[in-house]
């Protein structure tokens, strides 16, 4: 064994691992973690705004777009409860 100050003048005031308690190794581990985190994150992101993109883009239903029809006065009654009636059956 050195005595006390040979070492610190060898080492330094950290001692021969420069002050590493250990834990050098772990905090790695917790930086991959940290990143594959913050990866699945955008991933689940990235797929939640293209679901959400795909049923913005979708085309309206059918029952919808007549019932824009005949409150914009284009189809009247009659004709809006004849096809309501045709697509209710073609559906079911």
């Amino acid at each position: 064994m050195l005595p006390p100050t040979t070492a610190l003048l060898q080492h330094g005031p950290m001692g021969p691992h420069g002050g590493a308690t250990g834990m050098g190794m772990a905090s790695g581990g917790w930086w991959l973690l940290l990143a594959a985190f913050i990866i699945a994150v955008v991933a689940i992101g990235g797929l939640l705004y293209v679901q959400l993109q795909r049923e913005a883009t979708a085309e309206p239903d059918s029952l919808e777009t007549l019932k824009q029809q005949y409150a914009s006065g284009e189809i009247d009654e009659a004709e809006l409860e004849t096809r309501a009636d045709r697509l209710l059956q073609h559906e079911s």
